[in-house]
Parts: structure tokens; C-alpha cells; sequence
């Protein structure tokens, strides 16, 4: 079923949680991606995502089938490596791709998806911005699709500590595209597990933390952590929907280190002070990312 489809031979989807193409029946409708759904007991807060590999030149085109079936518009791509692979999106002024133009599956969804305008840089630098207009023969209304290229990540590892303030611009910027907090995006690297699963779990959690998920209402509220462990149990429910998700310990510990970091930012003090402050830790975050330092390969497998 998924022979040549994959980029990646060794990384796959549960059967009982993939996106299926709307494709005429009994035709193949595999593509390797996943959606994903985040809950929390702490907040009403629910995100939605779909995690995919990047595409090949004969994926191409199941890319954006699964784009106008899946998204309301508009929509958002984050795309996390730039090692852009096989273009599969316009990436200059007026460029225009045709979709599915040999009609491979047999039922007319023929399109086209264009970049609207040049390319912007975000105040940072770090991403690029795109606009792109995709239509659809026979469809009244065009759907707009924002995609969000950010290449300061390199594979398998986490952005460089000066620039993990553009890595939470483009969370932010992801959200403010995206239709609503139902509509899912679309995020990949290149196998769409590590770096997408870094950036699922951080978007999440920070977004528990904005709405309140880890108050400081009480002392050491941020012991929590020493009860409950949102970072683990982010990563946990990532991999119950698509294997692997958060690929590398860096990746894992990167986690912890930014939420603990913006935490601090929006209560304006550290974690353990007040009651309790000066008791040694042995659970919650600062401790696993000890453990995680005398066992780099724990999360790769």
C-alpha cells in the first residue's frame, strides 16, 4: 500500500490514526500523514495538526489533495528544514503549479495553487512567508493556504539558543494565519517526526501556559511539574498518533528548557521559590534533563 510513497522507509503511521485522500473507493489512498490532536485537563484548550513526511516528486500532488479536503481556508503549512526536497510548493511571484495534472486517481480534481506575490522574511529572518491561492476545477470558492518556511532548525538537533525567540515568532505567526484553533495545520520537516513533533508539543504547551494551564496562584505552583509532567505527557500523546514524534533528547529537553523559560517571563519569578523553595528535586523537568544527559539516546528509538 505505501510502496514509493514514503520518503522515508522507516517511518510510517498507525493504520488507526492516518490521513485517508478523499479518492474515488478502492483506490489507494495513502499518504504518510498523521493527524494529530492535543488535549489537556488543564485548560479547555484542544490543538489540532497534521503531521506529514515531506513529499516526493510523486507525492506532490497528494500534498495539496489532502490540503483541500482537510483545511478550511485560511490555512497554514510550517515547513521546518530547508532542505526544500522536491519543490513541492511555488515559491516566487506569480509561480504557478498544476495539481494532479495527469489525473492520477481518475476523478477530475485537476488544480492549481500560486504564490500571490514575492516572499516576505519575518522580522527575524528566519522565516519565509508566502501567500499561496489554491483553486480547484469546478469549485466557486479559492482557499488560501499561508506557508511558513523556517530554516534556522537543522535536522535531528533544535535552533541555536539565539533563536529560539524566532522559533516561538513563528509559533505565534502560525497561529495568527490559521483560521481558527480547529483548523488544523499542516506541519512537516523532512521525516515529520523530530523537529515536527518538537514544534507540536512546544505550540501546545505554550499555549496551556497563555491560558492559564500552569497558574501562579499558589506557592510553587510550578511544582506541578513534580506531580504532573505536561512535557511527557504532550510527547506521549503525540506518539499514540504517529510514532517517533520528538525523535532526539536534545529535541526533548528543548522542550522542557523553553517552557520552563517563557514560564518564568509571565509569572516573573523562578521555578521552587516560595513554599517549598530549597527542597532538592527529583522529578519534574531540571531532573530528567539531567538524566537525559548521561543518556543521549533514550528518546531515539
Amino acid at each position: 500500500m505505501t510502496s514509493g510513497l514514503d520518503r522515508f522507509g522507516d517511518i510510517f503511521v498507525w493504520k488507526n490514526n492516518r490521513v485517508k485522500l478523499h479518492v474515488p473507493e478502492e483506490m489507494n489512498d495513502y499518504i504518510n500523514a498523521s493527524p494529530i490532536t492535543m488535549k489537556c485537563n488543564r485548560t479547555p484548550l484542544q490543538s489540532k495538526y497534521i503531521a506529514m513526511q515531506g513529499p516526493k516528486q510523486s507525492t506532490a500532488d497528494h500534498v495539496w489533495r489532502m490540503a483541500w479536503h482537510e483545511l478550511a481556508s485560511p490555512a497554514v503549512i510550517v515547513m521546518l528544514t530547508d532542505d526544500k526536497g522536491y519543490p513541492y510548493f511555488p515559491a516566487s511571484a506569480d509561480q504557478t503549479l498544476t495539481i494532479n495534472e495527469d489525473d492520477e486517481y481518475g476523478d477530475g480534481f485537476l488544480g492549481t495553487v500560486t504564490c500571490e506575490g514575492d516572499a516576505e522574511l519575518s522580522a527575524d529572518g528566519a522565516t519565509e512567508i508566502r501567500k499561496l491561492v489554491m483553486h480547484v476545477d469546478g469549485e466557486p470558492e479559492e482557499k488560501i493556504i499561508w506557508h511558513l518556511l523556517y530554516t534556522q532548525w537543522p535536522d535531528f538537533g533544535i535552533p541555536a539558543e539565539n533563536e529560539t525567540a524566532s522559533l516561538l515568532n513563528l509559533i505565534a505567526l502560525s497561529k495568527a494565519k490559521n483560521a481558527s484553533p480547529t483548523n488544523p495545520r499542516i506541519v512537516h520537516c523532512r521525516a515529520g517526526v523530530g523537529r515536527s513533533g518538537t514544534f507540536i508539543s512546544l505550540d501546545h504547551l505554550l499555549g496551556e501556559l497563555e491560558a492559564g494551564g500552569f497558574t501562579s496562584d499558589r506557592p510553587s505552583a510550578f511544582d506541578s511539574f513534580r506531580r504532573d509532567d505536561p512535557v511527557f505527557d504532550s510527547v506521549n500523546s503525540m506518539r499514540m498518533q504517529r510514532p517517533n514524534m520528538v525523535q532526539a533528547a536534545p529535541q526533548y529537553r528543548f522542550i522542557y528548557e523553553v517552557l520552563k523559560r517563557m514560564w518564568e517571563e509571565k509569572y516573573g519569578r523562578k521555578p521552587g521559590e516560595g513554599e517549598g523553595a530549597g527542597r532538592p528535586r527529583t522529578s519534574g523537568p531540571t531532573a530528567k534533563i539531567l538524566r537525559l544527559a548521561d543518556a543521549e539516546d533514550v528518546f531515539t528509538n
